[in-house]
């Protein structure tokens, strides 16, 4: 199998043995992700041309296996779900557990979710819940990404197998469908957006605050950089790298090795150690640009804006037409900044100072990002 690296966001190497399984009863248990329906931003219309979340336009031509939702014709759907990544994470992992619960909750489906799959036990795992007889398998990252291999195994034939993809993802085939974002577009673009918050309130330096020093992470780290720098170009971007993308106490040890510095805001780049720092920055009062759901208004901390990116978002309406008997297999989904309305990034309302300056600086940026101004994958080898 061929690999295709896309740039996207959120592929922690999370290599616990850990699983947590769950059914359509458990989607009352407490979630990042809740309110009458969490994803609903997902469903929204689309603010620039072309396609929609809900009437995507599709990399490749699919057609609608037989059957759905209930694949195997035993007469009750199963969504089965594995993901390298703690599914208590409260934002990015968590999504796609809580997307699945959602959806399960709505049509009566049974679930079971599987997190802190080793990359080892991708395929084992998606071979197990084929046994279990999964009419769907959500693979929630692009590291499990060698489980759609199971899809040809005779064992899966009655199975729906979907891919959140990023870097690293497999080639597209008939055997699967996938999700997938430019992670580098929101990564300049919620750059500008903190340098353009830098610039109307005077701060000089910010820290970007991430997990492992891998490609994934630094890449990211880069863009984000050279985005503050297009709205202040003397700022000083401190970037942090704490070498495990879940343990919350090395997050806040970067960030308080960042205040130290003198850091006057931050970017707090992955899943629960984000939310751990968001509220020591709290503390400190520092601002802090959310990341990777919308956290506008919340309790974890003092947001200026958000960068919503977790897979969840894309998998919502993927589960809406699976239920509705319409979701194809074989096919791409890119979802696109500044066309969909995931991913996204905004400022909160009612900011005050920055507000007005942040949003129409996002609304430049994506533009210039979409029509070709701003190479990402140049930015991205800048060191």
């Amino acid at each position: 199998m061929r690999i295709k690296k896309f740039y996207a966001a959120g592929l922690a190497a999370a290599l616990l043995t850990t699983a947590a399984c769950g059914s359509s009863s458990s989607a009352e248990s407490d979630k990042g992700f809740d309110g009458p329906d969490p994803f609903a931003v997902a469903r929204g219309a689309t603010i620039g041309e072309p396609g929609t979340a809900t009437a995507p336009q599709w990399a490749g031509t699919g057609a609608v296996p037989k059957g759905q939702p209930d694949q195997n014709g035993d007469g009750k759907v199963s969504i089965g779900v594995i993901t390298s990544g703690d599914t208590n994470d409260g934002t990015y992992y968590q999504s796609v557990a809580d997307a699945v619960a959602f959806a399960a909750d709505q049509h009566d489906w049974k679930y079971t979710v599987q997190g802190m799959v080793p990359l080892t036990q991708a395929v084992t795992a998606a071979e197990n819940l084929c046994r279990q007889k999964a009419d769907m398998i959500v693979i929630g990252d692009g590291q499990l990404a060698q489980a759609v291999t199971a899809a040809s195994n005779p064992l899966c034939k009655d199975t729906f197998f979907y891919l959140q993809g990023g870097y690293g993802s497999p080639e597209q085939d008939e055997t699967f469908t996938q999700s997938y974002d430019v992670g580098l577009s929101y990564a300049y673009v919620a750059g500008v957006a903190m340098g353009a918050y830098m610039k109307a309130n005077d701060i000089e330096k910010t820290g970007f605050l991430s997990g492992i020093a891998a490609p994934f992470n630094t890449t990211i780290g880069a863009v984000f950089k050279a985005g503050v720098l297009t709205q202040v170009p003397d700022a000083k971007v401190i970037e942090t790298y704490t070498g495990n993308q879940i343990d919350v106490g090395k997050a806040v040890e970067g960030f308080n090795a960042q205040v130290s510095q003198g850091i006057g805001a931050i970017y707090p780049y992955f899943g629960a150690p984000g939310l751990a720092v968001a509220k020591k920055a709290n503390e400190a009062k520092i601002p802090v640009l959310g990341s990777p759901k919308g956290l506008c208004g919340g309790s974890e901390g003092s947001f200026i804006g958000e960068v919503i990116f977790a897979p969840g978002y894309y998998l919502a309406p993927m589960l809406d037409a699976f239920a509705d008997g319409k979701l194809e297999l074989g096919v791409t989904r890119n979802w696109r900044l500044g066309v969909d309305p995931v991913p996204a990034v905004s400022a909160c309302k009612g900011l005050g100072t920055g507000e007005d300056e942040m949003t129409a600086a996002v609304t430049q940026a994506q533009a210039d990002v979409n029509s070709g101004k701003v190479d990402l994958f140049a930015l991205a080898s800048v060191k």
